[in-house]
């Protein structure tokens, strides 16, 4: 642990679910997250899928996009290990400092996640710290260590592997590695897509249309990749990521709409 990590003290009271924990709240919208997730106003659907998953004993959680804990806490005693990483340097210290004072089976890992080892220019729009750091867009930038799919496909050695990715648009970029981890090992999946990212980019040199048109074949593309792994589901309702369900949240909303989708139950090996 750094000096930085040393200063950082758990001091905030809440529960999660079943758990009570102890969690650095310093920051005043970190204070505010934590007591709006133990209201149950923070992606029940998240929870819902981890409650799911970890029904059998022995797995291991890898949970890319840690941010501060949330879901690597909330999952920790349900399952033998969790590989949590987080890349980006505020929000990483925030959850070591909060793995360190509740679960004793989370490695924390300090990368992010890419097609190669190396290193990744990150940007930070609203600051470090917060919920949105991303590989795409602007903002005040740094350059993170990066790991792969095959890192963590070692790391998680030859236990049950369930998988929850929320790395605010690089998704797109890792998709193929990430499709062959989770069709490799089995693991139930829990993906966040975020086509805003993809709309935002496009819209800076093209038009409406070409912008919706392109960040739709780009997300459906990602979803059906994933039906490798097993049927796709919207987390929010449970009903299956058809291209109605999906144009409705790219076209029929101001702005593309975020989304998360889910894999509940993989396919067989053939």
């Amino acid at each position: 642990m750094t000096n930085a990590q040393a200063k950082i003290v758990p001091g905030l009271a809440v529960q999660l679910g079943d758990r009570p924990l102890q969690v650095v709240g310093a920051r005043p919208e970190i204070a505010d997250f934590w007591r709006d997730a133990q209201a149950g106003r923070w992606e029940d659907a998240t929870l819902r899928f981890i409650d799911i998953a970890t029904a059998r004993p022995g797995s291991v959680l890898v949970d890319v996009g840690a941010w501060i804990g949330p879901i690597s806490l909330y999952a920790a005693p349900r399952v033998e290990k969790v590989i949590a990483l987080e890349p980006d340097p505020v929000a990483h210290q925030e959850l070591a400092a909060n793995i360190e004072a509740n679960v004793k089976n989370v490695e924390v890992w300090n990368a992010a996640v890419d097609q190669a080892p190396g290193v990744l220019k990150l940007y930070a729009p609203e600051g470090f710290g917060g919920s949105v750091t991303s590989s795409i867009g602007s903002g005040e930038p740094i350059e993170v260590k990066t790991v792969t799919f095959d890192d963590l496909d070692a790391a998680a050695g030859a236990s049950q592997a369930i998988l929850k990715v929320d790395i605010e648009g690089h998704e797109f970029r890792v998709m193929d590695a990430l499709i062959d981890f989770a069709s490799r090992r089995r693991a139930p999946t829990h993906l966040s897509l975020h086509p805003r990212s993809i709309w935002s980019e496009l819209r800076k040199s093209g038009g409406w249309l070409a912008a919706r048109r392109e960040t739709m074949r780009a997300t459906m593309d990602a979803i059906d990749k994933l039906q490798v792994v097993g049927p796709v589901l919207l987390s929010e309702t449970g009903g299956p990521a058809t291209r109605a369900a999906v144009f409705r949240l790219i076209y029929l909303k101001r702005r593309p709409k975020n989304f998360s989708v889910e894999v509940r139950e993989p396919r067989q090996a053939a």
